[in-house]
């Protein structure tokens, strides 16, 4: 509860919500899991254009 009123009495807005503390660590941390996701997407669909070529040279 104390931590709560520090919070609320804080100049600061609420970034997430008023119930939820995110620490700067824990968001970089998810930041970087998106960045790798979506490279990991992202190469994903380069070989599949790739392999899509290889098929169609086949054919």
């Amino acid at each position: 509860m104390e931590v709560q009123k520090k919070i609320n009495s804080s100049n600061n807005p609420n970034f997430f919500s008023s119930e939820m503390i995110i620490t700067k660590k824990s968001l970089n941390e998810n930041q970087l899991k998106l960045t790798y996701q979506k490279q990991l997407i992202s190469d994903l669909d380069y070989k599949h254009k790739e392999w899509s070529k290889s098929i169609d040279s086949k054919f």
